[in-house]
């Protein structure tokens, strides 16, 4: 089924929100570039049509699962954020990254009443190396890829979350 921009800025925002849900989040604050959609889960817009009254009702279900969320409008040219996240996937070289869907919906969050996400398709392996030596500080033999990989970590650092 071939969504709308609207249903897929929806689709996408509840999925994310699932995933967040899942890592026991309690409070989120969520940006989007959807004017529409933003304005429609904060009141000021109404739904005309009956599938997006579904898609706004699933997203509000789910963001009351927080103990406290707002979500702002963000343009954009304007979100930083999301350009220092394309940033730095420009700055892992390509044989590092490996290619496929991030998440993959397995099918439509309003359809089927949750959004039920393909973990499988979760491709972070070009982190891994770089988790991986924050982690235990062990080092590759070869002194060039030694050399490579402490340079490149240097620029992250990491957070572990404990599950509470």
């Amino acid at each position: 089924m071939k969504l709308t921009n609207n249903e897929a800025e929806y689709e996408v925002m509840i999925a994310g929100l699932e995933l967040t849900k899942n890592l026991r989040a309690k409070v989120i604050e969520a940006k989007c570039d959807s004017l529409l959609m933003v304005n429609q889960v904060n009141g000021t817009f109404k739904v005309k049509e009956e599938r997006m009254r579904r898609y706004l009702d699933k997203l509000q279900v789910t963001l009351h699962q927080f103990r406290e969320w707002t979500l702002q409008y963000v343009p954009r040219d304007q979100n930083s954020e999301t350009d220092a996240l394309v940033n730095l996937g420009l700055s892992v070289d390509s044989d590092e990254f490996s290619l496929g869907a991030v998440v993959q919906l397995m099918n439509s969050v309003i359809e089927e009443g949750h959004a039920e996400v393909n973990s499988m398709s979760l491709t972070w392996d070009w982190r891994n190396k770089y988790i991986d030596y924050l982690k235990t500080r062990k080092l590759p033999s070869d002194p060039k890829e030694s050399r490579t990989l402490r340079t490149k970590a240097a620029k992250f650092s990491l957070v572990e979350w404990g599950i509470i």
